[in-house]
């Protein structure tokens, strides 16, 4: 339920983000001033230009077309140069960005529950495991990573737990 509520505000806040009122494209910035060039690297290192103009508008151009994806970053690059243009919109993103990280969050746990639920009838150390987990970290003897607690009933040479499906 939480991971279908994560894509729809996920891609709610994409599609308002889209809808920013001072993107325009190059012909349209035709005659205004320009303020401001800013340059941005995204994640996948290509670079994007962004022009600034009067009253708040902007236009991107770079060595790939803007994609949508490409849109936040470059929001978040001149917030502080045209929020004030723009209040409304920016008050809006930050209400949708809010809600994106709280849905993740319960999308993550449903995961996380469900994963457990899904394998514990296949997989009985796990339910072990997992209590064992939250006695640790509720005595705050927890330290990260990932690890299995070992089964001191096992035999040393045993990989897996009995019982278990080979795959």
């Amino acid at each position: 339920m939480y991971v279908e509520q994560k894509w729809k505000i996920n891609r709610e806040k994409n599609e308002h983000a889209r809808t920013c009122p001072g993107l325009v494209t190059l012909d349209q910035a035709a005659g205004k001033m320009l303020r401001e060039t800013l340059s941005l690297t995204l994640s996948d290192q290509s670079r994007l230009t962004i022009l600034l103009f009067e009253d708040g508008l902007f236009s991107v151009v770079g060595e790939v077309p803007l994609q949508p994806s490409h849109i936040l970053p470059v929001l978040d690059k001149i917030r502080e140069k045209i929020e004030v243009f723009f209040p409304d919109f920016y008050q809006t993103l930050d209400k949708l960005a809010q809600e994106d990280r709280r849905i993740q969050v319960l999308a993550r746990m449903e995961n996380i529950l469900g994963a457990i639920r899904n394998n514990a009838s296949s997989n009985p150390e796990l339910l072990q495991s997992v209590k064992a987990l939250i006695t640790e970290m509720e005595s705050g003897r927890m330290t990260p990573g990932c690890t299995v607690p070992a089964d001191p009933s096992a035999p040393e040479d045993q990989d897996l737990p009995k019982n278990r499906e080979t795959r």
